[in-house]
């Protein structure tokens, strides 16, 4: 009897450590193995995770007080943020950890796995789930390789995977009815953070609604649902004021804000779909992705069907937790064709959280079939295992194993020239680039980041206190500029704004 019990106990166990430690494992070993080199090799590459990585330091060193993160020196509506074209949520959320820990060049990718872990935890204390159920959540993480893809990066996405798990973890327990009020609030704020950080979350909010309130009358619930629409509405009106405008902006926002008329929408929507099909113009991560969300979310459509016609005659009742996975994928995907411009990479990073987000909800839902699928699921990505290894030893490759001295080589020039100084307003802590290379890490944390791809977008003469600008650049704003220069780079000249109310 002891036996047993010690031996369910360490299987148990076993299981909880695979759920939450097998991504993070998994992750390393893959670095370690395909590049040879430590975590903290790590600096971020594309624009956006370079952008993320350094407000995010910014927002560590001087809270809101730092310089502006803008396109063209354009900054948002509200004024009460600096920060970018998607917003401040990312930056204040991973800012915050490194304010109290400090901020390192690995550190995104270090909260990256340290988020998904403590999800995958949560998922294992409140699912609820039998152990061999907690191996199959455990299985499909560490298969499920969208979220293994995005973790050695600076990009958002593992903050998203790391949501999705934790809420299909909420979700799981309000539908099994295990729920607390604690449980309840919780649902309610994480939603709306996430929301905030990326919007199409907002469609898990009467989702949410409906699954909180549902044991109460009819009204109350119809209340509910409505309130959450609201809310829904409010947080989108909320980001849209505190996200950096550029040139062509946001679809979704400048359809949401009418500024887009419905034929822009039927335009839109026929070109995502013309663009589904073109196979050839993705890699094939991204279509894997595609095929297992499409078939994924038809199969648990068909689930949701029959548990539902079969909900009166059956103790496992299942259909609650399939009908809420097919609402919140459908909506996900209505509101990406709709309202989203399908660019490579953009699906795939938006909709794969949605994917696991169904997933992790149909594995602790009741009976054998939502478990069945995910088998398959799992199935899909054992098979497909040559096609994420290849992926993720080229894409992630200039991500750990680079030429240091750019970054030295900026660090040098811009020491005792270009400093944060609290007691300035934010133009006189931001500088104006036209280049945005990996090296701009070396940027002193506090001064803001802003860039200009086109001159002519730019109203001159700039506000920035700092320019570093190319000849083309240079040339093109020649005319209207008054400047000290500081020092000559590989990819442009460092100087001093005169013009700027900073002397």
């Amino acid at each position: 009897m002891i036996g047993g019990s010690l031996r369910h106990t360490l299987t148990r166990s076993c299981a909880v450590l695979v759920c939450a430690a097998g991504v993070p494992a998994l992750t390393l070993i893959l670095i370690h193995a395909l590049y040879g080199v430590p975590l903290s090799a790590f600096r971020p590459v594309l624009n956006d995770e370079v952008a993320y990585w350094h407000q995010a330091s910014t927002f560590a060193h001087a809270g809101f007080r730092g310089g502006y993160y803008t396109l063209a020196e354009a900054t948002n509506p509200s004024g009460f943020t600096p920060f970018g074209p998607h917003g401040p949520g990312f930056a204040v959320l991973y800012g915050a950890f490194g304010a109290v820990f400090g901020w390192h060049r690995h550190s995104t990718v270090l909260l990256n796995l340290l988020v998904i872990a403590a999800a995958a935890w949560v998922w294992t204390a409140l699912a609820r789930a039998s152990t061999a159920r907690l191996l199959v959540g455990g299985l499909a993480l560490v298969t499920f390789w969208h979220v293994l893809f995005w973790a050695p990066t600076g990009m958002q996405e593992s903050l998203h995977h790391a949501g999705a798990i934790a809420l299909a973890a909420l979700f799981a327990s309000a539908l099994n009815g295990t729920a607390s009020r604690a449980v309840t609030i919780a649902g309610w704020i994480m939603i709306g953070v996430l929301s905030f950080v990326r919007p199409s979350w907002v469609v898990v909010l009467p989702a949410w609604a409906w699954v909180a309130s549902r044991r109460a009358r009819p009204a109350v619930v119809v209340a509910t649902v409505l309130g959450s629409i609201i809310v829904a509405a409010l947080i989108v009106a909320a980001y849209s004021r505190t996200t950096a405008p550029f040139a062509t902006g946001f679809f979704f926002l400048r359809a949401l804000n009418l500024s887009s008329a419905w034929g822009a929408i039927v335009e839109n929507v026929t070109f995502n779909l013309q663009r589904t099909v073109m196979l050839d113009e993705y890699q094939a991560l991204e279509i894997l992705h595609r095929v297992q969300y499409w078939c994924f979310f038809a199969a648990i459509t068909a689930l949701a069907a029959a548990a539902y016609r079969k909900r009166r005659t059956r103790s496992d009742d299942a259909s609650p937790h399939l009908l809420v996975s097919a609402f919140v994928m459908s909506g996900a995907l209505a509101l990406m064709l709709l309202l989203y411009t399908l660019t490579n990479w953009a699906e795939h990073r938006v909709l794969s959280a949605f994917l696991l987000f169904g997933t992790m909800l149909c594995v602790a839902a009741p009976g054998r079939a939502p478990v069945a699928l995910v088998l398959v699921l799992v199935v899909s990505n054992v098979f497909s295992a040559n096609v994420f290894l290849a992926s993720f030893a080229d894409d992630h490759r200039d991500r750990f194993v680079w030429d240091r001295r750019g970054v030295y080589a900026l660090e040098e020039t811009l020491a005792r020239r270009v400093a944060y100084r609290a007691d300035r307003p934010r133009w006189c802590n931001t500088l104006l680039t036209s280049q945005y290379p990996p090296y701009m890490i070396a940027v002193p944390a506090g001064i803001g980041l802003s860039v200009v791809r086109e001159p002519d977008q730019l109203h001159l003469p700039p506000r920035s206190r700092y320019l570093l600008l190319d000849e083309p650049a240079r040339a093109a704003m020649e005319a209207s500029l008054h400047l000290d220069a500081i020092a000559s780079l590989p990819y442009g000249t460092l100087y001093r704004n005169l013009d700027a109310a900073c002397q």
